[in-house]
C-alpha cells in the first residue's frame, strides 16, 4: 500500500525563509491595480500566487526561464507554499507576464521601494549611480552602420537615376514616345514606385507578358523593370534602416533596439569588434536599487538627466545629493544639478590628472596654467594670455560662455618648442561656467564628507553589478526588444532588492536578541 503524505507547508517553511519575506513585501502593497484577473477562465491560476512564484525565483537565483518557473513550482517545497500547491506550466507564466500584467514593471518596482523605505533605514538623501553595459539576445555579425547605409542608398539612388536615363533613350528610340521620366538628385522613393507603376501599365496595355525562369526571353522594357524594382527594394531596405538608427548609428537585425558598443569581454578574439547591447544606467541608496533607467545610447552622460527625470517621476522628489564618476560630469548636467538644488558630486573628465603633481614634462598642459592674484593666466614661461574673444555657445542644452585666449609673448620665448607648434603663439579655450561647476566639485569630493560619499559609491553602485554579474551570473539578456529589456532588468531589482530587505531584516533581529 503506498504511502500517504499530508505536507502542511504553512509549518514546513522556515520562519526565517525568503519565502515569508516575498510574501510579506507584496502583501503590503496593492497588487489588485497591476494585475488583470478577468483575462482568465475558470481554470486560471491565482494571479498573486504566480506574481510571488515568480518574485521569489528572480530573488533566489538572480534569474527564472519560465521553464524553471514551471520545475521549481513541482520540486521545490517553497514554490509549492507560495503556489498553493498549483503547478502552472512554462505556458502559463508566459501568459501571465505577458498579458496579466497591465501595468509597467517598473510601477510594481517603486511600489516594492516604497514599502521597503517604510519598514528599513534607507537614506534616500543620497543617491549612488553607475552604469553598465548589458549584452543583448542578437546573434553575432548582425551590424546595421548608420554611416555605411547612408553611403549604400546614396550610391543606390545614383544607379537608379542612371538606369532611368537608359529607360528615357530606350522610350525615345525604340518605344518613339515623346514622353520622358525626370532625373532628381535627391531621393525620392514614390517617384521610383511611380515609374514601376508607369512600365507596369504599358505592357498589360501593349499585351507584354512577364518572363520569369530560364528558357525565357525577356522583353527590353521588363529588364528595365526587374532593374527599377531591385533598386525601389533596395532603397526601401535602406530607408527603413535609417528610420530605426534614428540618432544612433548603429543597431542589431536580431534586436533592432540594441545598440553596438564596446565591452570588457569580447569573443571575438580581442579584436575590438562591438557587440549589441544596452546601456542600463542605476541609482543606489543605503545597498537598494532605487531606480533605473535603460538606454541604447552607449555614452552614460546623456543619461543623466532622462535617468533623474524618472526619478522624480517615481518618488515626487530629488535626492540631495547624486554621487558618479567622471562619465557623467558635463556642464548640462551640471547645470540640471544647480536648477534643482542637488549638490554637485559628478566627477568630470580630468578631474585625476589635475591632482598630479606639476613637473617639467606636465607644466605645459592647460589645466597647470593657473591663474594669478589679477586672474591673468599665466604659462610657464611667466607671461600672461591675453583674452581675445568671448562668444555665447548655444549648442548644449544651457547656453555658456566660452572665451579663448591667446599668449602675445610666444615669439622669443626658449620655451616655445616645448609648449606650442602654432604659428601665432599659444591659445587656450576657457569656459568660467564650467570652471564654477569644476570648483564646486573638487571642494564637494575633496572634503571629509565627501571621501566618504565618494567611497561608499564605489561599493555600493558598482557592488550592485558585481553582485549580479559575478555573483549570479547575469551578463547577457535573455528577452528582445526594449520593452521586454526593461522587463527583465527590473525583474532582476526587485529581486536583488528582496535579498537585501530580506538580509538587512534578519541581520536587525539577530542584533536585537540578547548576548550570552
Amino acid at each position: 500500500m503506498p504511502l500517504q503524505f499530508n505536507l502542511s507547508f504553512q509549518n514546513d517553511i522556515a520562519h526565517d525563509d525568503i519565502s515569508r519575506t516575498v510574501l510579506e513585501v507584496t502583501g503590503g502593497i496593492n497588487l489588485n491595480k497591476y494585475i488583470d484577473f478577468t483575462n482568465r477562465n475558470t481554470h486560471g491560476y491565482n494571479g498573486i500566487y504566480m506574481f510571488n512564484t515568480l518574485i521569489l525565483a528572480w530573488a533566489l537565483f538572480g534569474y527564472a526561464s519560465t521553464r524553471k518557473l514551471e520545475e521549481l513550482c513541482r520540486t521545490d517545497i517553497r514554490f509549492m507554499f507560495l503556489m498553493n500547491n498549483y503547478r502552472p506550466s512554462h505556458q502559463a507564466f508566459h501568459r501571465f507576464i505577458h498579458d496579466d500584467l497591465k501595468m509597467p514593471i517598473d510601477k510594481i518596482f517603486t511600489e516594492i521601494n516604497k514599502y521597503i523605505e517604510n519598514h528599513d533605514t534607507v537614506d534616500t538623501s543620497v543617491l549612488y549611480l553607475d552604469g553598465t553595459k548589458f549584452e543583448a539576445n542578437a546573434n553575432k555579425m548582425t551590424f546595421v552602420w548608420k554611416k555605411a547605409t547612408t553611403k549604400y542608398r546614396s550610391r543606390c539612388w545614383e544607379k537608379t537615376m542612371k538606369c532611368i536615363q537608359r529607360l528615357n533613350h530606350y522610350i525615345k528610340n525604340d518605344l518613339e514616345l515623346s514622353m520622358l521620366f525626370s532625373v532628381y538628385h535627391e531621393i525620392r522613393l514614390d517617384y521610383l514606385i511611380d515609374v514601376c507603376d508607369w512600365i507596369e501599365q504599358y505592357m498589360k496595355d501593349h499585351g507584354i507578358d512577364f518572363k520569369h525562369g530560364k528558357g525565357q526571353r525577356k522583353h527590353e522594357i521588363q529588364r528595365f523593370y526587374d532593374e527599377l524594382k531591385e533598386y525601389a527594394l533596395k532603397m526601401y531596405k535602406y530607408t527603413l534602416h535609417l528610420d530605426i538608427l534614428e540618432e544612433r548609428n548603429s543597431f542589431s537585425k536580431t534586436d533592432p533596439d540594441a545598440t553596438f558598443m564596446h565591452m570588457k569581454y569580447d569573443y571575438y578574439n580581442n579584436t575590438g569588434v562591438f557587440k549589441p547591447g544596452y546601456n542600463v544606467q542605476m541609482g543606489v541608496s543605503s545597498e537598494y536599487i532605487r531606480h533605473i533607467y535603460v538606454s541604447c545610447d552607449a555614452n552614460d552622460m546623456k543619461t543623466y538627466v532622462p535617468f533623474m527625470e524618472g526619478y522624480y517621476d517615481a518618488y515626487k522628489a530629488y535626492p540631495s545629493i547624486v554621487s558618479a564618476d567622471a562619465g557623467y560630469g558635463s556642464y548640462d548636467n551640471y547645470s540640471y544639478n544647480s536648477i534643482h538644488n542637488i549638490r554637485q558630486y559628478l566627477k568630470y573628465s580630468g578631474y585625476e590628472k589635475e591632482k598630479e603633481k606639476k613637473t617639467k614634462r606636465n607644466q605645459f598642459k592647460s589645466f597647470q596654467m593657473k591663474e594669478n592674484e589679477s586672474g591673468e593666466i599665466i604659462c610657464p614661461a611667466g607671461h600672461a594670455f591675453t583674452l581675445v574673444s568671448a562668444r555665447l555657445d548655444h549648442r548644449s542644452v544651457y547656453p555658456r560662455i566660452n572665451q579663448k585666449y591667446v599668449n602675445e609673448h610666444c615669439g622669443e620665448c626658449p620655451l616655445r618648442s616645448k609648449c606650442t607648434k602654432a604659428k601665432n603663439g599659444r591659445t587656450l579655450n576657457r569656459s568660467r561656467d564650467v570652471e564654477k561647476y569644476h570648483k564646486e566639485v573638487r571642494e564637494n569630493i575633496e572634503s571629509d564628507e565627501g571621501k566618504k560619499i565618494m567611497t561608499q559609491r564605489s561599493i555600493q553602485a558598482e557592488g550592485v553589478f558585481a553582485n549580479l554579474k559575478q555573483d549570479y551570473g547575469y551578463t547577457r539578456l535573455r528577452r528582445r526588444g526594449e520593452s521586454g529589456v526593461k522587463e527583465e532588468i527590473f525583474l532582476a531589482a526587485i529581486g536583488y532588492n528582496i535579498r537585501k530587505y530580506h538580509k538587512h531584516k534578519h541581520r536587525q533581529k539577530e542584533e536585537k536578541l540578547p548576548q550570552a
